[in-house]
């Protein structure tokens, strides 16, 4: 009797071990995806949504949409000349000769005053030479003569102006002379207007070339691909023709992750 009970006792004892094995296999943790791909209801695109866990992982970063105007300036080198064309000289006023290619031309705000600055430092400039000089618009003249054109550029430089701008400026309040080269920096037809601006890291290019930011959907871990269209890239920002709405948060790093997510594309 006390030998089946030892039998009863290992069976019992067997099971209970293959219980907690089986137990232990049924607990296993469910894997908790980080992100997801979500249909956007009327969109053919597609959003990306993340867990917190997963945006501290990714590192996302985001940054608001805001408004500035632009700071355009070309700089060119130009000549002081004591007269314009077949003006006569004047005792007041002296003129700066701004030679510009054609296309560069089409951008400058002739309606804008440039400033001029000597082009030579000899560290010995007055405070109003090293800020330079207000010089005021004046009409464009086209320049034929191509020695003309190269005057003030060099002589490899001739073939490479076809017109020039003018600007005055106040013949007693400078020390510019005539024949001086200088430095002319004038504004271009966009200076001053207001655009929306975001950093240049939160845009992405596709395989066809366009370009994308991700927006972030408000209080949530969403983020949708928005088109947008730029206008031209200053430094580190973007200023943009079309794209969010000002105040809307873009993500500035992580963009090429969440890319990813939604096509199914890695870096």
């Amino acid at each position: 009797m006390q030998h089946v009970n030892r039998w009863v006792f290992f069976v019992l004892v067997l099971a209970s071990l293959l219980l907690a094995a089986c137990s232990k296999a049924g607990a296993a943790p469910v894997k908790v995806q980080p992100s997801a791909v979500e249909e956007i209801e009327g969109s053919d695109f597609k959003g990306a949504a993340t867990t917190e866990k997963a945006a501290e992982r990714l590192v996302l970063q985001t940054v608001m949409v805001r408004e500035e105007p632009a700071v355009l300036n070309q700089i060119v080198v130009g000549e002081v000349v004591d007269k314009k064309g077949e003006a006569a000289a004047s005792p007041d006023k002296l003129w700066v000769r701004a030679p510009f290619k054609e296309t560069d031309l089409q951008m400058v705000a002739l309606d804008q005053p440039a400033r001029v600055l000597p082009l030579d430092d000899d560290g010995e400039d007055s405070d109003q030479e090293e800020n330079g000089w207000i010089a005021e618009p004046d009409e464009t003249l086209a320049l034929d003569d191509d020695e003309e054109n190269g005057a003030a550029n060099g002589a490899a430089s001739k073939s490479m102006y076809d017109s020039a701008v003018y600007f005055v400026v106040n013949r007693p309040n400078t020390s510019l002379v005539p024949g001086q080269r200088l430095f002319v920096e004038v504004p271009q037809a966009k200076n001053g207007v207001v655009q929306k601006v975001i950093p240049y890291a939160a845009l992405i290019y596709d395989v066809e070339g366009g370009t994308w930011v991700y927006v972030k959907e408000p209080d949530a871990l969403s983020f949708i691909r928005q088109s947008v269209t730029v206008d031209f890239i200053l430094g580190d920002q973007a200023y943009l023709v079309e794209g969010p709405e000002v105040g809307t948060q873009v993500v500035t790093m992580g963009a090429a992750e969440l890319y990813g997510v939604e096509t199914g594309v890695s870096k």
